[in-house]
């Protein structure tokens, strides 16, 4: 008669049985492994002379290498950070000075044409625009700064007159330039105007000479009437005043004198030829 088979309860665990110790990994104690650092043939294939890649002769010594490594580029990307704080702040610092820059050179052009028409002379008023939230330094940089803009700005003016025949015939010119020109040609008139000295005087130059021929032909009013001795300028008289001049433009002073050396080629241009070659 066999045994009977208690079914078990449902919700309990089944029961432990005892079976005999198998080589299944699954079954075998939990502890450290060490299989990496087992030194299989591929790995004494690498050593020579002795060390691991002919560098390290015991692990210690992968160790010290390993912790070299990691300090390095700890330090490094120490270093990145800092270089970078230090470029943001050199960047924030450099975008401070162009505000000031700008703001300065916005007063500047406000206050030239009062300067100008005040004879070049600087007025408690215009200086305390020009200098105002700077320190004692910074006030003498921007005053400085103003009269050499200053200077540069009456001479390219006197030069500017100059090559039309004085400050009536440029405003004229002017005058018919804003009627007639295009905007585009009136834009690149200005940015060459501005531009270098040299190109400053071409640019004068061109459209002098389509207002002188627009003069012609008709096609632009006279408002310059009567004489030709535009003001400020006159022909040479003879031949001994036109020297002295020419000497003097020849000179060493004469040619870095810009104003002087048109205002000499305008009257060349208004002195009848018998003055100039005596007959």
């Amino acid at each position: 008669m066999s045994e009977a088979i208690t079914p078990p309860v449902e919700g309990t665990p089944p029961p432990v049985v005892d079976a005999p110790p198998s080589g299944l990994p699954s079954e075998q104690p939990a502890g450290d492994v060490y299989d990496g650092f087992n030194l299989s043939d591929d790995v004494k294939a690498k050593f020579k002379d002795g060390k691991l890649n002919g560098r390290f002769g015991s692990l210690d010594d992968v160790l010290v290498k390993l912790k070299e490594a990691e300090d390095f580029k700890s330090a490094t990307i120490s270093e990145q950070k800092k270089l970078e704080g230090n470029t943001q702040v050199q960047q924030e610092q450099l975008k401070q000075e162009q505000t000031k820059i700008d703001a300065q050179n916005t007063v500047i052009q406000e206050i030239l044409p009062s300067f100008m028409e005040n004879g070049m002379t600087l007025t408690a008023e215009m200086e305390e625009k020009l200098t105002v939230g700077l320190t004692g330094t910074e006030k003498e940089l921007a005053i400085y700064k103003f009269r050499d803009s200053a200077r540069n700005l009456a001479d390219r003016t006197n030069s500017a007159y100059a090559v039309v025949g004085g400050k009536e015939n440029y405003q004229s010119m002017q005058v018919w330039a804003k009627e007639n020109l295009s905007v585009e040609h009136q834009k690149v008139f200005t940015a060459d105007v501005n531009g270098t000295p040299e190109a400053s005087i071409i640019a004068i130059e061109w459209l002098n000479s389509k207002y002188q021929t627009a003069l012609k032909d008709g096609s632009a009013p006279r408002r310059i009437e009567g004489s030709h001795h535009t003001e400020g300028l006159r022909p040479y008289a003879d031949r001994k005043e036109l020297y002295k001049d020419r000497d003097y433009i020849q000179s060493n002073a004469g040619r870095k004198d810009t104003a002087a050396q048109n205002q000499y080629k305008a009257r060349l241009k208004m002195t009848p030829d018998v003055v100039i070659f005596g007959r």
